[in-house]
């Protein structure tokens, strides 16, 4: 089956001292990761633990610890009490760079499942149908956020003789790439530090929204999306493990959607329809160097849409819908920044006197931000850590085009000849 991603090896990895695989270990038999403990079963000849060892191994999700306390359990098993550990700890050297392309990993899926059926193997159809559930799971187009006919509160001046709903649906394309190096300090400073540490996420953003009301609408309104539609869970990407010679790699997303309306509606006896779409070329995140941090930020944006009124009247209707995704990412679990990305889709229709015809315009955006922090050296007497705080990145604004109708033919309707 297709790994779920890439890595190159600039620099081999040297482990500290205290550092242990013990997955790579002979006696090594399994693992059970729990809060602050890690149970490891074993056929007796495993050697033992101590307070201070630095552990790091791809079982229960990948863990980087330092032990606390050693308990014998049973004749093959030990619990160790733990703790977070940090990188430098369990590394004194090493280069490699991580990339996860959920496109290219869901295409990668469908050609797997394509020769399993061709070679026409006894256990072809469970392969195919292993990378179909895969391929699901692989984000290659992530359903952010999707919600259909969702009437609108009475807050948003929804009254008795009126109606007013919202489609929304958001939907993202990730690309990660993850890039760490750790070296001594200096030339007689043989004490480990975070040299580099990059993070950016990179894909494609589609916003679409579709606001429809009818009847007597008046007023103005900011709606929570994910309350609305009754909550989004987080969503995890998978799990991109590795192993660089002994030593292993291993890198989880979590993905945290984000949405809202903002809405100003004001018409009577009308009927409107109003639809935008955004779509956002993205690439943010952040780069940890010569103990700097920097904010990485490349967008590029698109807007679309179209909206129709009836009924001649004083009528305004606008609706700008935001939505996108926190994404946390995580080496060992542990170090890694928070990068969220947002686009936006707007559209506003309005008449004016007489009433004749109606325009509309549509409009879109996209921002991020980005949080980082990390201890980036563990030396004998002192721990260095460096933190990123949030950062608001530019806003990036888009025209898009603008439409108008006609609403009734009368004589003051008329362009004079």
């Amino acid at each position: 089956m297709p790994a779920p991603g890439a890595v190159d090896v600039v620099q081999p990895i040297t482990l500290s001292d205290r550092a242990r695989v013990p997955e790579k270990e002979p006696g090594f038999l399994g693992a059970e990761l729990g809060s602050h403990e890690l149970v490891i079963t074993h056929d007796g000849g495993l050697p033992p633990f101590a307070p201070g060892d630095v552990l790091g191994g791809t079982q229960g999700g990948g863990y980087l610890v330092r032990v606390v306390r050693v308990r014998a359990l049973d004749a093959m098993r030990v619990a160790l009490e733990t703790t977070p550990a940090y990188l430098t700890e369990f590394m004194t050297e090493g280069h490699f760079r991580v990339r996860y392309d959920a496109r290219e990993y869901a295409r990668a899926l469908d050609e797997h499942a394509a020769r399993a059926r061709e070679l026409g193997e006894e256990d072809g159809e469970p392969i195919a149908s292993q990378a179909e559930a895969l391929k699901v799971s692989s984000g290659a187009s992530l359903k952010l956020f999707e919600l259909s006919s969702a009437a609108l509160p009475a807050s948003c001046g929804v009254t008795a003789h009126g109606a007013a709903e919202l489609d929304v649906e958001a939907e993202l394309s990730p690309v990660l790439d993850l890039e760490v190096h750790v070296g001594p300090r200096g030339k007689l400073n043989p004490v480990p530090e975070l040299k580099q540490l990059r993070f950016v996420a990179s894909g494609e953003l589609d916003v679409t929204a579709r606001l429809r009301g009818a009847g007597t609408v008046e007023g103005r309104c900011t709606v929570d999306l994910l309350a609305l539609a009754g909550g989004a869970p987080s969503l995890p990407l998978p799990t991109l493990t590795f192993w660089v010679g002994p030593v292993p790699v291993i890198v989880t997303t979590e993905v945290v959607p984000r949405a809202k309306a903002d809405l100003g509606l004001s018409f009577t006896a009308a009927e409107v329809t109003a639809e935008a779409q955004t779509t956002a070329e993205i690439a943010a995140g952040v780069d940890y160097r010569n103990e700097e941090w920097r904010t990485i930020w490349e967008p590029s944006c698109s807007a679309s849409g179209t909206a129709e009124v009836g009924a001649p009247g004083p009528i305004t209707a606008s609706g700008k819908v935001s939505a996108g995704a926190e994404l946390r990412a995580r080496l060992y679990g542990i170090l890694g920044p928070n990068v969220g990305v947002q686009a936006y889709a707007r559209v506003t229709a309005e008449t004016a006197p007489p009433y004749c015809s109606y325009d509309a315009r549509v409009d879109g955006g996209v921002r991020a931000y980005a949080q980082a922090e990390a201890g980036v050296s563990v030396g004998p007497l002192d721990l260095t850590f460096k933190s990123l705080d949030l950062v608001d990145l530019e806003l990036l604004h888009f025209d898009g085009p603008r439409t108008s109708g006609a609403l009734r033919d009368a004589p003051e309707c008329r362009e004079p000849r």
